[in-house]
């Protein structure tokens, strides 16, 4: 968002005033812009860190995050509706009583909140044809 501003009908206390809001949100754009960055690189070191090793066995028998094997009685695991895969009772975060998450999920989700991204997404399933003109 680079305009160019003319100034010169301004002031020079007006100009300086203009110029100093100017270069504080250029510094307050980049600070959240080094913000998301930093959650996004977290999101993907915990979907590295969770992510299934192809040679570890069935998929429905250990935790797809942890990897850790599935009891036969206790903690058999649950598919998580969000990424429906098969997850152990350790890597759960609780949301309300009805409904849990595995940690992958509900960071992915966090992060979502955090930088404004799900607005876009619902705007987009709303509106499918905005932004194509």
């Amino acid at each position: 968002m680079s305009q160019e501003f003319n100034l010169t009908l301004l002031k020079e206390l007006e100009q300086e005033m203009v110029l100093n809001v100017l270069c504080r949100d250029e510094m307050l754009r980049k600070l959240e812009e080094q913000r998301v960055s930093k959650l996004k690189i977290q999101l993907q070191q915990l979907w590295r860190k969770g992510t299934k090793n192809a040679n570890y066995g069935s998929q429905k028998r250990s935790c797809a995050r942890c990897q850790k094997p599935f009891g036969i009685l206790i903690d058999r695991g649950a598919v998580c509706k969000g990424c429906s895969h098969h997850i152990c009772s350790h890597c759960r975060i609780t949301v309300n009583a009805f409904l849990w998450k595995c940690t992958l999920c509900y960071a992915s989700e966090a992060i979502k909140e955090k930088t404004g991204e799900w607005f876009f997404e619902e705007r987009a399933k709303k509106f499918p044809t905005e932004g194509t003109k």
